[in-house]
């Protein structure tokens, strides 16, 4: 896992997601610096039989420019991250006010159930 966090650099506070198993790890490309995380336990069918899951795509910061999915006006100027609800049948849509690490932090834990 440090190597994960390493080669990718991936901050502490979301590497604790992926050590806890909330995040897990789906795909790694080293051609293109991106690491794909699925949020398994947010997995949900809907009543007409959809699945629903959550993904997140990381960029080594270093790299976004390159290698970025989105750009407002000029590549890498977005987050070097984004968040995806997919619902089969109905596509994905982009997971909106993740603008630093701390909201993706602050999104991830608004996930998390405290045990009672």
């Amino acid at each position: 896992m440090t190597d994960l966090a390493q080669k990718y650099d991936i901050p502490a506070d979301i590497m604790a997601f992926v050590k806890s198993g909330f995040l897990e790890v789906v795909s790694e490309d080293e051609a293109t610096k991106t690491v794909e995380f699925h949020i398994p336990s947010k997995r949900a069918t809907d009543d007409e039989g959809r699945l629903a899951s959550y993904s997140v795509i990381w960029i080594h910061p270093d790299f976004n420019a390159e290698f970025c999915h989105y750009y407002d006006q000029r590549p890498g100027d977005l987050p070097n991250f984004f968040a995806e609800e997919d619902t089969t049948d109905v596509g994905s849509d982009l997971v909106d006010g993740l603008e630093s690490v701390d909201d993706l932090v602050g999104w991830l834990a608004g996930f998390v159930v405290e045990p009672a």
